[in-house]
């Protein structure tokens, strides 16, 4: 990874599979699933999804565990799995501790 990759990266990453539903609030595409995450921070998340939204898709991200939600956009897309399914990068509209990770790293305070 180049300094300026690690310069523009907002909060650190960490590789946890937690179960959410996600939700498009685009009213012209109905998407609702329950997946899980492959990366979390403070700005957002990596989700592997079986359908792909598309880039600027507004989103919530809902945990399964207590119900917490947090909204924000798609901008990502990448296929998997010779296009059955998808990994999205959502960002949120505000970051924040939505995980629930009891010590965070130092860069999630916002």
């Amino acid at each position: 990874m180049s300094k300026r990759e690690l310069a523009a990266r907002r909060s650190t990453r960490l590789a946890l599979q937690i179960p959410v539903i996600l939700t498009s609030l685009d009213p012209a595409y109905f998407f609702r699933k329950e997946c899980k995450t492959a990366i979390v921070n403070a700005h957002g998340c990596g989700i592997i999804v079986p359908q792909l939204l598309n880039n600027q898709t507004p989103v919530t991200v809902e945990l399964v565990s207590n119900g917490a939600t947090k909204r924000g956009r798609v901008v990502l897309a990448i296929p998997l799995l010779e296009n059955f399914s998808w990994f999205l990068g959502v960002e949120f509209d505000t970051p924040g501790n939505l995980w629930g990770i009891e010590k965070p790293p130092a860069d999630w305070s916002a």
